[in-house]
């Protein structure tokens, strides 16, 4: 997906700012990061987590927020069979639990931190930990019963009714096949970040470009890529809930800041 349409995307903001965009591919997170540290990249596609890391360590900062599902937040949920024992998180003990990775806000993090605010020891209550790498994975785990609860994104229609609009499992074609354990959050949306060298005048005109590129025939090579309807500024609120949330971890940052 990324491979066909960020070229696209790239070359309308070039377009805009009279300039030359070169797309970049990493394949994982932790090149990306490295590559921006190295002031290799001026713009990068950050999920919650990783612009979470960069906006501390002083090495870029969230400028544009993905709007999903007309919002610029989401939800995870730790969710079982409904066939399943596990009816609570009282019922939480010695389980095998699939997560996405140990940097997935919805697939890990903020179900584990919400756990542990509840008071529930995480090595009492999960026998074995699964990192499959997609969401799509983790719930086909605990479908195929290889793990008995998984952690997964969520959008709702109503948080009060837990009336789902899109999850982890709509998306990967399964039904209601699912109970929810509980639900954590709301997290924030991935954002674009920009390289803390840039100046004002350059994070105003490339604001500016994604906002312009929502009213192009490009913005559905845009739509494809980031999965998202809109851009919005980022505020100084969007990653705070989520700051406060992973600190219960007790969780390093993955990164590393700028030496100079």
């Amino acid at each position: 997906m990324a491979r066909a349409n960020l070229p696209i995307v790239c070359r309308a903001l070039g377009y805009w700012l009279g300039t030359t965009v070169t797309p970049a591919y990493f394949e994982s997170h932790e090149d990306m990061v490295r590559a921006l540290t190295q002031r290799k990249l001026d713009l990068a596609w950050t999920p919650p987590i990783v612009a979470m890391d960069c906006d501390a360590a002083g090495i870029a900062r969230p400028m544009l927020a993905m709007v999903r599902q007309d919002e610029t937040s989401y939800y995870s949920v730790l969710f079982t069979r409904k066939d399943s024992t596990i009816k609570s998180i009282a019922d939480l003990v010695g389980v095998t639990a699939a997560w996405v990775g140990p940097q997935s806000a919805a697939g890990y993090l903020v179900s584990a931190a919400t756990l542990r605010a509840r008071g529930v020891s995480l090595s009492r209550a999960f026998a074995s930990h699964r990192f499959l790498g997609s969401h799509p994975a983790v719930v086909h785990a605990v479908h195929a019963h290889e793990a008995d609860v998984g952690a997964t994104f969520a959008h709702f229609e109503s948080i009060e009714s837990r009336t789902i609009s899109s999850s982890g499992w709509t998306e990967a074609g399964f039904g209601d096949d699912f109970r929810i354990l509980f639900v954590s959050g709301p997290i924030p949306t991935d954002t674009i970040s920009v390289h803390r060298s840039l100046s004002s005048e350059h994070v105003r005109a490339v604001t500016a470009a994604f906002q312009w590129l929502t009213d192009r025939i490009e913005f559905e090579a845009a739509r494809n890529l980031f999965a998202c309807r809109a851009f919005q500024p980022c505020t100084a609120s969007h990653l705070r809930g989520l700051r406060k949330l992973v600190k219960l971890l007790d969780r390093p940052s993955q990164v590393v800041g700028p030496t100079s």
